[in-house]
């Protein structure tokens, strides 16, 4: 095996498990956690959901088997995680306050009974919550068992699915949007209006209050701001209980799991993982996959571990993978989430490339699967009598083998990717085809297939880099452009990094308004053109590129078309229209190739690369 990871290399990984002694007989621990630690793992994550074990009715708290479980897991040297329960409430909770569930965009209360249901911009909520936390942290702070804490499990803006269902719409978090915006537009109301364009349909707001979470998107300045927020606000609950844990305990070591679904997923679920990252330990992603396609899944795997690692690096945390499938499904229908059979032979790919993509950590949910509740049958490392199986066994070995690889020293070329959160979440309203997902991880595959290491990079990572000559930065869907983030591109490229950027980079400013010119804030003329519209055509109308190897169409996916000023234009479509532009170090791409990417065959990918290779880097 060879590993080379000029970012992060790292050999030296610790293992565990989630386990839950709340769903299996006491005499059953010793067994299991003793099979645990002889199979290698270290640690043991738990809790996330024994909000209603240690708390069974309001204000009666018992940590009597609780601590029956922390004691054992420190005689057989286990480490434990405990994670705060906020993201399964107890029943009592739910019927006694029924005014705490989140609300959706049609007023309606969350339907789900298991978790993530509850608003903590709620007074109760929040203050029932902090005192199940509080006692949990202060009856353990002191254990030796205690390795670390996580927050939460999976934080989100209550799981939300859609544009059509969407949380958190309770009207103390609308109170908190509108205190959002007031500050924001520094108590101006004119200058938000103006700001907007609400001129048009007459859409001018004459107080704040008249300001409601739009429940489609219509305005789209107020569908940005209304997206901002949600992700600030689910940000928000992590940093309450950060804060709360290093109250009790400054040195706790405190993170959260931060499940990695795809851009567009990210978007419903309120998950800017850059916002969620900040002040915390560590930061663990969550990843599930099987599709009995092996390179596809490596992919998948990739870039989700790259995504997350990149926020953590950003922001000085340390990346784990807190959640992966330890074992398929095990129920007689079927599962579209990690279902069909498997064995060890994939949780060894997963482990080198959680390794190979500098994972300090990896704990596999989960050790031994439940026999009822929601997740019954579900991702188990034994089966249900606890028995050991080859999966169980072979994850320290496979480490052991990764531990005495040779390392190769050769680095990869590196790539910095803007993530442009920002235009992720104005498009979410208004483009049926999620053009961002399939632009961001198209490109990813491009340049992770031309050897390339990867790192993302969002708004401010872009603004605060001390940029280098020859630093290579993409814009595969910076729609979005503020000035700021304007100024430092035409520093960076003054500076020697070259740049490219993408089919609509800069069309729209900071408040979702389409720039007069674009790509906005002047840096059209740093790039040498301006983009005069955008279409997307069928195979028999699209233009096309000639390569070394043939013609590629450039059907099915968005092209721009420009106005040249003082770029050179370096490669023309069949139409002879310009398809890529340079001007010094910066690089204009007039078609979203990281979508066509997406949708090749093996010999269109090899067409792109050579367009790539050739015209780009």
């Amino acid at each position: 095996m060879s590993i080379a990871n000029n970012l992060n290399k790292n050999l030296n990984v610790e293992t565990g498990v989630s386990y839950y002694p709340d769903h299996w007989p006491e005499s059953e621990w010793h067994r299991d956690m003793s099979l645990i630690k002889q199979c290698g793992f270290e640690i043991i994550r738990f809790g996330e959901f024994s909000w209603s074990w240690y708390e069974p009715r309001e204000g009666e708290f018992d940590f009597h088997k609780y601590d029956k479980f922390m004691d054992l897991a420190y005689k057989l040297g286990i480490k434990v995680i405990l994670c705060t329960p906020t993201a399964a409430p107890p029943p009592w909770l739910l019927y006694k306050y029924p005014h705490v569930r989140m609300l959706d965009q049609h007023g309606m209360p969350h339907k789900l009974k298991e978790r993530h249901m509850i608003s903590y911009n709620d007074k109760k909520a929040k203050e029932l919550a902090e005192r199940a936390i509080i006692k949990l942290a202060e009856h353990y702070k002191d254990h030796p068992a205690l390795y670390a804490w996580q927050i939460d499990n999976e934080p989100t803006a209550g799981e939300s699915a859609d544009s059509n269902h969407l949380y958190d719409y309770h009207p103390e978090t609308v109170k908190k949007f509108t205190n959002y915006l007031m500050e924001k537009y520094e108590y101006d109301l004119e200058k938000l209006n103006d700001k907007w364009v609400n001129n048009f349909w007459g859409r001018a707001f004459s107080n704040w209050e008249e300001i409601e979470p739009p429940y489609v998107p219509c305005i789209p300045s107020l569908w940005l701001e209304w997206m901002r927020f949600r992700d600030r606000d689910v940000a928000d609950l992590i940093e309450w209980q950060r804060r709360l844990l290093k109250s009790i305990n400054s040195s706790f070591i405190v993170g959260t799991n931060v499940p990695e679904c795809g851009t567009t997923n990210s978007i419903w679920l309120a998950q800017d993982y850059w916002l969620q990252c900040r002040g915390l330990d560590y930061v663990g992603t969550d990843i599930y996959c099987f599709k009995r396609d092996r390179e596809q899944e490596r992919k998948e795997i990739s870039f989700s571990c790259d995504i997350i690692r990149s926020a953590c690096i950003s922001c000085g945390t340390d990346f784990w993978v807190s959640e992966t499938q330890a074992g398929p499904h095990i129920i007689p229908w079927k599962m579209n989430f990690v279902g069909g059979l498997w064995e060890k032979d994939f949780l060894e790919m997963c482990i080198e490339e959680y390794v190979e993509h500098g994972a300090k950590k990896i704990l596999f949910f989960l050790w031994r699967p439940v026999t009822g509740g929601r997740e019954f049958g579900m991702n188990g490392m034994v089966g249900f009598d606890g028995k050991l199986t080859e999966r169980a066994v072979c994850v320290s070995n496979k480490l052991k083998e990764i531990e005495n690889a040779k390392i190769d020293e050769e680095t990869k070329p590196c790539v910095f990717i803007h993530y442009s959160r920002d235009s992720l979440l104005l498009a979410s309203g208004f483009d049926q085809l999620n053009t961002g997902d399939s632009s961001l991880r198209g490109w990813y595959e491009i340049f992770s297939d031309c050897g390339y290491e990867i790192l993302f990079l969002n708004d401010d990572d872009v603004v605060n880099r001390d940029w280098n000559e020859n630093d290579l930065l993409l814009l595969p869907y910076t729609l979005v452009l503020s000035n700021s983030l304007a100024i430092s591109l035409k520093n960076a490229a003054k500076k020697g990094a070259r740049i490219i950027y993408g089919f609509a980079t800069g069309f729209f400013n900071e408040y979702g308004v389409c720039n007069i010119t674009s790509p906005g804030y002047g840096l059209h003329e740093d790039i040498g053109i301006t983009i005069s519209g955008f279409d997307m055509l069928n195979e028999k109308e699209a233009p096309g590129i000639n390569t070394f190897s043939g013609f590629l169409s450039l059907n099915d996916i968005m092209i721009s078309f420009c106005e040249i000023t003082d770029a050179s234009v370096i490669l023309k479509n069949n139409k002879q229209q310009p398809a890529i532009c340079k001007k010094n170090n910066n690089v204009y791409t007039a078609m979203d190739l990281g979508t066509k990417y997406l949708k090749c065959n093996p010999e269109e990918k090899h067409k792109i690369i050579e367009i790539v290779s050739n015209k780009l880097i």
